[in-house]
Parts: C-alpha cells; sequence; structure tokens
C-alpha cells in the first residue's frame, strides 16, 4: 500500500513538473553567454532580453522590478552594440575586398586600353603600307597576303579587345557602385553604434540616478510614481475643465502671468515650469510654436549628452527668459525610454524647461485664468495658469505661482 502511494505522488510531481513552464528568461537574457562573433546565440540572447523586459514590465511595480527592467534594458542595449560592431567589421572586409577586386579591373582596364592603342596605330600604319592595289606592284604576292592577313588579325584583335575592355568597364562600375552604397551603409552604422553607446551611458545614469533619488527605498520609489500618477490625472482634469479656475482678465504677448516655483511643490520634485500648448482642448507639440532660442539640453543622461531633440520652429517667444534648461520633450521621450517613468505615461503631454529667472510670460494674447487642482493623494494644490488665444490655441503653465 504505501508502496503504490508512493508510485502515485511521484506520478503527481512528475506529471506538474513536466507539464509546468519553467521561467527561464533570467538565465536567458545574459550577453555573455555568447561569443561576439556568434550571430545565432547573439538574437536568440536578444530575444530573450525583449522578452525579459516584457515579463518584467507585467509585474508588480516595484524598485526591485524596475532595477532588473534597467539591468536587462543595458543588457540589450550591450548585445546591440556588439551586432553593429559585427556588422560594421563584415562591412569593412566587403569593402576592402572590392578596394582589391576594384584594383586588378582598373589595371586590366589600363592594360587593354594600351593596347588597344597601340594595335589601332599598328593597324593604321599597315594600312598605309599596304594600298588594295599594292599587290599590282609587289612581285611578291605572298608578302602582300602575308601582311593583309596581319592586318586583319590586328583589326580582329582590336575588335576583341574592345568588347573586353566593355565587359571589364561594366564590372568596374558595377564593383564602384557596390562599394559607395556598402560606405554609405558603413557611415550609417557608425551613426547607430555611436548612438547605441550614448544609450548604454544613459541607461546606467538612468539606473545610478534613480538609486540616488530613492536611496534604494521602495517607499520613495512608490512616491515618485504617486507624485507623477497624480500629476498626469491632474493636468488630464484640468483639460477638461475641472480645475477650480479664476477669469482675471487680458493679457497681451509678453505679460508677465506668473512665477515658477522654486524647488519642490505639489507633484514636482524640482524646479521646473510644465509647459503645454492646447487647440481647441487637444495638446500640441509646443515645438511647433515656440521660435528657436539659446539653451541647455538636459532631457538625457546629462546635460548635452543625447536626450530629446530640441527642434522649435514656430514665431512665439519663450515663457521663460534665456537660457533655457531644457529637461524634458514631448511625446515619446528619452525619459519615457530608459527610465521609471514609462511605468507611469508613453505620452509627455509638454515640455518641462527651466530659465535664467522665475518669471513667466504669455507668448500669446488672450484671457488668463488663474486656477489649481486638489490632488487628494499627496493633500496638495497643483496651481496653474492658462491663456485662452484667438483661433482655439492656448496654453497651460504647471507648478507655477501667482
Amino acid at each position: 500500500m504505501t508502496k503504490k502511494i508512493f508510485l502515485l505522488l511521484f506520478f503527481v510531481l512528475a506529471t506538474f513538473f513536466l507539464t509546468t513552464p519553467i521561467n527561464t528568461y533570467a538565465e536567458d537574457c545574459d550577453p555573455g553567454k555568447c561569443n561576439s562573433d556568434d550571430a545565432g546565440c547573439l538574437e536568440n540572447v536578444q530575444a530573450a532580453c525583449i522578452k525579459k523586459i516584457d515579463e518584467l514590465g507585467k509585474t508588480k511595480d516595484t524598485l526591485a522590478n524596475q532595477i532588473k527592467i534597467l539591468n536587462s534594458q543595458y543588457e540589450l542595449t550591450q548585445l546591440k552594440i556588439t551586432q553593429t560592431e559585427n556588422s560594421i567589421k563584415g562591412l569593412e572586409q566587403e569593402i576592402n575586398n572590392l578596394s582589391v577586386e576594384i584594383d586588378k579591373l582598373n589595371i586590366q582596364l589600363n592594360d587593354l586600353s594600351q593596347l588597344f592603342v597601340y594595335q589601332t596605330a599598328q593597324n593604321y600604319k599597315n594600312q598605309r603600307k599596304a594600298p588594295l592595289f599594292f599587290f599590282l606592284l609587289n612581285s611578291k604576292l605572298n608578302d602582300f597576303l602575308q601582311q593583309n592577313e596581319y592586318v586583319s588579325s590586328v583589326r580582329q584583335n582590336n575588335q576583341e579587345n574592345l568588347i573586353k575592355m566593355g565587359t571589364i568597364k561594366e564590372n568596374y562600375d558595377i564593383q564602384k557602385t557596390a562599394k559607395t552604397k556598402k560606405q554609405q551603409d558603413m557611415e550609417t552604422l557608425q551613426k547607430t553604434l555611436a548612438a547605441q553607446k550614448i544609450s548604454l551611458n544613459s541607461q546606467k545614469t538612468a539606473k545610478d540616478q534613480l538609486l540616488t533619488a530613492t536611496k534604494n527605498d521602495e517607499k520613495k520609489y512608490q512616491k515618485l510614481l504617486d507624485d507623477a500618477r497624480s500629476e498626469l490625472a491632474a493636468i488630464s482634469s484640468i483639460l477638461a475643465g475641472n480645475g477650480t479656475e479664476t477669469k482675471v482678465g487680458s493679457v497681451s504677448e509678453g505679460d508677465r502671468i506668473a512665477s515658477v516655483i522654486s524647488g519642490a511643490s505639489c507633484s514636482s520634485s524640482g524646479t521646473h515650469l510644465h509647459f503645454m500648448v492646447t487647440k481647441n482642448g487637444a495638446v500640441q507639440n509646443p515645438f511647433n510654436y515656440l521660435k528657436s532660442i539659446d539653451h541647455t539640453n538636459c532631457s538625457g543622461s546629462g546635460c548635452g549628452d543625447g536626450g530629446d531633440p530640441f527642434n522649435p520652429s514656430g514665431n512665439w517667444n519663450w515663457p521663460l527668459s534665456s537660457r533655457i534648461i531644457f529637461n524634458q520633450g514631448y511625446g515619446n521621450t528619452w525619459a519615457i525610454s530608459n527610465t521609471w517613468v514609462r511605468r507611469v505615461y508613453s505620452f509627455h503631454n509638454g515640455i518641462d524647461i527651466a530659465g535664467s529667472s522665475d518669471k513667466v510670460t504669455t507668448p500669446i494674447s488672450g484671457t488668463l485664468y488663474r486656477g489649481s487642482y486638489h490632488i487628494k493623494s499627496s493633500n496638495c494644490n497643483l496651481r496653474y495658469v492658462k491663456v485662452v488665444g484667438d483661433n482655439g490655441l492656448g496654453t497651460l503653465n504647471l507648478h507655477v505661482n501667482y
């Protein structure tokens, strides 16, 4: 009886372990398991890293899991760098081989050209020496026939050389075109590699910044998330008209309308202006309206180190005075791709900036409103000012005093 129970228990356990999928992505996402030139292995590990990041993104949002995501992103970028470097090496070899082939074809073309010129000259000389009526004046008919045969042979050789030259020239042009294309591909890959290395450094910095901000404390990490979620929900409510607002009156372009709060404030960890442009209630890219200005791009891992594009193309003056410190752009930003904020939102609805002073001015004329939105989770009031202009255009400025 005991033996039967043991066998039954063994069968149940064996069935469980054989049918239950084992999560092995953590071991699979390991760049060190591949030789740098093993393309197949690198592709498999890259797929495992992508799967791991996707699975971690569905887990509970804890500091530990976020660090795992950042580590996996770092490993994935390392793999991409290795693959790009391998592609560059392969292209370098192909370009070298093409250069050798082109040099050979060039030598053949030069040799044939020289031979063609020589044979053409010889043919001309012989034709001059042997007119058609030469045999009437020459007692030695055999000499004339031999010379005429030689002239015909030279002419035929010239025709064959012309054909060879045409073939070689065509091949030469094909190889030159192929080399030019591969050199262009090389330039593209080198730019990709440079961007990947910047991204790798950015990802390392993002992890360091997160650990510094949270001091490896789960509660502080959760507060970062709560503040970001609260701000996002508050902005959505303000755009929907649910803020508490007071109509101030008309303002003209360039008028002072508020001041940026110094230091941390409601849903903000530091001094910055969250500036938005709206049209008929829908958010717009502020860079489509603002003009070019002196700035420092701090939207990446550090100031001047990659990050979001700074490409204003409009004619509005900025709400803050130069020099602008650019902290985050509009849309799918560097922070979304590389930091914990991707857990909160996938699209940044404005731009985060600071200026040389705290004075906020309006880039458009219109009606000024002062408002606030109470955030229950942190029991604070998020202050804002907005200007409603003509043609449905408006601006919204957050983290301000008035």
